[in-house]
């Protein structure tokens, strides 16, 4: 086991972040309150995913917090053992997912929150669920086809069975918990195994009396029933409700309910793929989404009182023949039948649901269309009437490739995944009064002409538009109060060459990755209804050229990554009331020159990071810099000139910045050409990153008495650095202080030579030779050179 070094936590040693190290048994320090995580890129063990098999604590571990993604992905990760961590109070999103070895999972007293998919694809067996456990959420112990034993401590506080909380695993019984006041029944979706389940005697709201079911104590609502039974069941007469989610899964051939149930909650039979036939109790109005959804019915008929059925209700029925629809029925939710030729619908009265000769299922004032019939449709004309295409109406129609009108179009709503899919769809008409445009809507077609957004838009969702690579350009003219545009609402869309807002008047607001990947996107501009622009909108597009409307923005924060991986724009103006530039902002970009406004008051880690042509910094000695965030220039390979300036925090003297009393310094230009760095007493701090790529540095000279603190990374990668001294004031070096100064193989000069501090020394990435004595530059690594000093000697000074 290897204990994790200190380099790797941060916050005073209280966040495990970053760690990179090839041991596959790691020990982590019992200071650690949290292990960090946020995305699946982004990660505490990204980069031991491959090789971490178990990992410890040091005694009486502090941890409380486990975040999401933090351990994601570990794929030789074999056991799971958090019973020493007493302080932990939440396990976060995917923290644990996808760790596929995982044989053991140990959860520790205390625990209250197992967040969505925390535990999700192990191979556990068994689980032991803390009395002290709150909520499972979504996915939060799922998908393990090796999970057949849940036991719950005695005194489980847990409140709810959450949706999909134990999704398809291999349970075989379960007793719902004492505290447990709430239940959905889509908690056991996917666990068709189920023979058993019971009720914690001292359970106060839920009851069972066959072991098959589980209702309210006064039996009015069956909640939930266990899949794999009995092959036939017949419910209590006393119910009057099923539960949503209730017999999900259910392996029964027969079930019978009795004519006292007046509601059917969403998915009740979902995937009750063994049902053949079922009567459905004369009292209901309504059947709800998906609620035979995967069923293997092969003919239905509707209660006349029925007046709606919700989307994806009889979806995936691929045995579904017969279809009697009542007279009252005034309502179909998109998908909510199979798309088939096969199918026979009747209508038992003078419905206000038809069936027209395209075989579009559409209100019969033709104001709405729930599905398409025919799967081989190529051409749709919509009626003239229609104000709204429901979610997933035309959704997976490889053969339709035109949309037409039969006139002005009246469409105000299109829903979600509403075209998604169709992959040969290439023409749609101009909707002149479209309001709103679900999440998915047309993903993945392959539209060929401009789209036009009228003058009455105001919502585009998540994903809308992405992965259309036909898609030449988009308008927007919306006057509304508000236009919204989701996140990656044009993702992926290659062929994207204009994006204009001109016509628009609306306020804007821009999630994010809006346009992130659009290769072709050559120019963009931002007008003064932006209101707020979010994390990654033009990551990775093809932008030669961006503009800002009056040199300004309607926000003060450029967010992160906003033009990161932009490698075709060589020049940008940043507008002139930025107060913040966000994390790698402007990342990987091909800028030359870049002057940063007065007004800007932050620049965040990495804003102009790999920006490899960038030669030139301007700051002017009225700016209002007040924080300086590590690494804003990192890989910036080509970056030799700093303007100077003086300002009220911060100077500039040869391309290098200090704060304004010259106790630190906070980075130097990466290829300025002074080989030479030395500095006065005054300096105290050498901040995180500051001298980090710097390539031409070959001396650096610290006076006694000055310096305390060498930050993270601070000369990373200065390859020409041949020496430095270190006075006996350095209390800190930070980790990877000197890691890749490759010509650094001898002539560190340091007085302090205890035991400690060399260690100290090693652990900032110095090699073991560096260190070694060495008589000035006499030795025969620096045989050429003719420099020598004394710490107490220094006669030229970068400070004066």
């Amino acid at each position: 086991m290897t204990l994790i070094p200190s380099k790797f936590y941060y916050n005073s040693g209280t966040q495990l972040k970053d760690v990179k190290m090839s041991d596959p048994d790691l020990i982590i320090s019992s200071e650690c309150l949290e292990i960090y995580g946020n995305n699946k890129r982004d990660y505490c063990f990204l980069q031991c995913k491959d090789t971490l098999k178990s990992f410890s604590f040091q005694p009486n571990p502090k941890l409380v917090t486990i975040g999401p993604y933090a351990f994601y992905n570990c794929i030789k990760l074999e056991r799971i053992d958090l019973s020493s961590c007493t302080m932990l109070t939440s396990i976060k999103t995917y923290a644990f997912c996808q760790c596929t070895s995982v044989t053991e999972l140990l959860l520790p007293k205390g625990l209250q929150y197992i967040m969505q998919f925390a535990f999700s694809n192990l191979k556990i067996q068994t689980v032991t669920i803390p009395a002290s456990v709150l909520k499972i959420y979504d996915h939060g112990i799922a998908d393990m086809t090796t999970l057949t034993s849940i036991i719950f401590k005695e005194g489980s506080k847990l409140d709810s069975l959450s949706n999909n909380a134990f999704f398809s695993t291999k349970l075989t019984e379960f007793k719902v918990p004492e505290s447990v006041s709430s239940i959905m029944g889509t908690f056991l979706n996917g666990v068709r195994t189920m023979r058993t389940i019971n009720v914690h005697q001292n359970n106060k709201f839920f009851v069972t009396s066959d072991s098959c079911a589980v209702y309210t104590k006064d039996y009015r609502v069956l909640s939930i029933f266990a899949a794999s039974s009995v092959s036939t069941y017949v419910i209590d007469s006393r119910c009057t409700s099923i539960n949503y989610g209730a017999f999900i899964s259910c392996q029964c051939t027969s079930i019978t309910i009795p004519s006292s149930v007046t509601q059917i909650g969403g998915y009740a039979f979902c995937g009750s793929s063994n049902i053949k036939q079922i009567t459905l109790p004369p009292s209901i109005t309504r059947i709800e989404a998906s609620c035979f959804s995967g069923s293997g019915l092969t003919s239905i008929d509707i209660p006349d009182k029925v007046k709606y059925i919700g989307a994806y209700a009889f979806s995936l029925n691929t045995f579904l023949k017969t279809v009697l629809l009542p007279e009252n029925l005034t309502e179909v939710g998109g998908g909510a039948f199979p798309s088939s030729n096969d199918i026979n619908f009747t209508f038992k009265g003078n419905s206000s649901i038809t069936i027209d000769n395209q075989m579009l299922m559409i209100s019969k004032d033709n104001s709405s269309i729930s599905m398409l019939l025919k799967p081989d449709t190529v051409q749709i004309t919509l009626p003239i009437q229609t104000k709204e295409i429901k979610s997933s109406a035309f959704s997976g129609k490889k053969s339709l490739t035109t949309i037409k009108c039969d006139g002005i179009s009246e469409i105000d709503t299109i829903g979600d995944y509403a075209f998604f899919s169709c992959t040969s769809l290439k023409s749609i008409p101009y909707f002149p009064k479209l309001k709103t445009i679900g999440i998915h809507a047309f993903s993945y077609t392959i539209l060929s002409s401009e789209f036009l957004f009228p003058e009455s838009f105001t919502s585009l969702g998540e994903y809308s538009f992405s992965n259309i690579v036909t898609l030449p350009s988009i308008s927007f003219a919306s006057t509304a109060k508000t236009l919204t545009i989701s996140n990656y609402a044009f993702f992926g869309c290659t062929s994207l060459s204009r994006a204009s807002f001109d016509e628009c008047t609306s306020n804007i607001s821009l999630g994010m990755n809006v346009f992130t990947d659009c290769s072709s996107l050559i120019m963009f501009r931002v007008s003064s209804h932006m209101k707020s622009i979010d994390s990654g909108c033009l990551m990775n597009c093809g932008i030669r050229t961006i503009t800002f409307e009056n040199s300004e923005t309607s926000f003060d924060s450029l967010p992160s990554m906003f033009m990161k991986g932009c490698t075709n724009i060589e020049e940008i103006l940043i507008p002139n009331n930025i107060v913040t530039i966000g994390t790698e902002c402007f990342s990987g970009t091909s800028i030359r020159t870049i002057k940063i406004p007065d007004s800007v008051e932050s620049l965040l880690s990495n804003c102009f990071s790999g920006c490899q042509s960038l030669e030139h910094v301007d700051i002017s000695s009225t700016c209002n810099l007040a924080s300086i965030s590590p690494a804003i220039f990192e890989q910036c390979t080509s970056l030799s000139y700093i303007s100077d300036f003086v300002s009220s925090k911060f100077v500039c003297q040869n391309s290098t910045i200090y704060d304004s009393n010259f106790k630190s310094v906070y980075l130097h230009a990466p290829t300025c050409k002074d080989n030479y760095i030395s500095f006065d007493r005054r300096l105290v701090k050498v901040e995180e990153s500051a001298f980090i790529n710097s390539a031409y540095i070959e001396f650096v000279v610290f006076v006694d008495n000055s310096v305390v603190s060498i930050g993270k990374r601070a000369f990373e990668s200065c390859t020409r650095l041949k020496q430095i001294s270190i006075p006996s004031s350095v209390t800190f070096i930070g980790e990877d202080a000197f890691t890749n100064c490759e010509s650094l193989r001898c002539g560190v000069l340091f007085q302090n030579k205890s035991k400690q501090f060399v260690e100290y020394l090693l652990k900032s990435g110095l090699p073991k030779s560096a260190i070694l004595r060495c008589e000035a530059f006499s030795c025969i690594v620096n045989k050429n050179s003719n420099f020598a000093i004394s710490l107490t000697l220094i006669a030229v000074f970068i400070l004066m």
